[in-house]
């Protein structure tokens, strides 16, 4: 029997690895972290190097009631049917919402990749997120709201 997490159990492990108090001074660097907590959770997923991977994103969204800028680490985890064929994605999200400001406006919306077996390894992926310019502009920044969820696409 495998010790691995089905995947529908990934939007309840990320939220318990959330602290009641989610860290506001540093969100870069407390994405990063989770981040890396995250991963020490293996899930059921095929043994492709693409059906486990992490994204980290920013920019200003326009499906919410208010202007808001987001910065978020997602874990993408590939679902399989019973004959190994993909169905869908669930993509795990650690989300930090900004309210629109000037500063925030003029950025242009950023998106990094990361999977195993590529040539950079987890570790030097995630320090190389955490020293991301948008963590300095964000550290002054009180934000909106904070939220752990799960889309599948």
């Amino acid at each position: 029997m495998s010790n691995k997490h089905q995947v529908d159990e990934a939007v309840d492990i990320a939220r318990s690895l959330v602290d009641d108090e989610v860290p506001v001074s540093s969100p870069v660097l407390a994405l990063t972290e989770l981040a890396r907590r995250f991963a020490a959770t293996e899930f059921d997923v095929p043994e492709d190097q693409d059906a486990d991977g992490y994204l980290f994103q920013y920019g200003k969204v326009g499906w919410l009631p208010q202007p808001t800028f987001v910065v978020s680490m997602v874990r993408q985890l590939e679902v399989v049917d019973s004959d190994g064929e993909h169905e869908f994605y669930s993509q795990v999200q650690f989300e930090y919402r900004f309210p629109l400001d000037r500063d925030l406006e003029k950025l242009e919306s950023h998106s990094e990749w990361w999977f195993p077996g590529g040539a950079t390894p987890f570790g030097a992926w995630l320090e190389s997120v955490s020293r991301s310019p948008i963590g300095d502009l964000l550290g002054s920044r009180e934000p909106r709201e904070f939220l752990v969820w799960a889309d599948q696409s």
